[in-house]
Formats: C-alpha cells, structure tokens, sequence
C-alpha cells in the first residue's frame, strides 16, 4: 500500500472509525484546540495520537486529555523506543510492550507476609 494522506475524511467513514495498519494519515483542520481533542477522542480505537504544534500549552494539554496510549509531540504515531511503555487504551489493546513490561510478563510475583518473627518458636 502506498503512503496516503486522507484530508477532511468524513466522521462516520470507516477509515475514521476502524484501526488502519498501514502508512496512512488522517488530517484535519481545527478552529479550536479543545474541540480537535474532543474529536480525536471519539473512536473506539486508540494506540498512539501524534499532535504538531510549538504552543507547549497545546501539547501538555493533549497528553492529558488525549485518550490514547501514547502522544508523540510533533512526530509521527508509530515511533517507539525499546525502553518506552508503548501500548493502546480502548479497542486497541490493555497491555504495553518494552523492556521493563516483557520482562514483567516472564516474571512469576510473589509476596511472603511475615508476622511475629523476633522471639517466637514454632519448630
């Protein structure tokens, strides 16, 4: 499949509605910022959200409002690092993957409770 850029795709189409595995973008232009998150929240899928702007008050403000498992400030959704918690929220998944989660996932948890351990015997 080719790179696509789909500008203005309606709400209600299934490429705004359905997770794309694929190089596609779907753009749209705003009026205002809140109403863009509102908008992007509006989905039943949410791996990753990229926002482009140099307004700092933009960016932290879609980071925690964006429901998605990641925001990556002016780059494109599908970067990720071995030691970043990278995952989706909704549809697109409960888990993360990474280093620290992997290892978590190998990892049997186990806790040992101890009470009245000075001077007492029980043997």
């Amino acid at each position: 499949m080719e790179p696509m850029i789909l500008e203005d795709a309606p709400f209600d189409t299934d490429r705004r509605k359905e997770e794309i595995f694929g190089p596609v973008i779907l753009l749209y232009s705003y009026n205002d910022f809140k109403e863009a998150v509102m908008e992007a929240n509006n989905t039943h899928h949410s791996l990753q959200a990229g926002v482009f702007t140099c307004d700092l008050n933009k960016a932290f403000y879609a980071f925690q409002h964006i429901e998605a498992g990641g925001v990556c400030l002016n780059d494109s959704p599908s970067m990720c690092v071995d030691s970043q918690p990278y995952g989706g929220i909704k549809d697109s998944g409960i888990q993360r993957e990474g280093v620290k989660y992997a290892m978590d996932n190998m990892l049997e948890t186990k806790v040992l409770v101890m009470c009245n351990v000075g001077n007492a015997s029980y043997f």
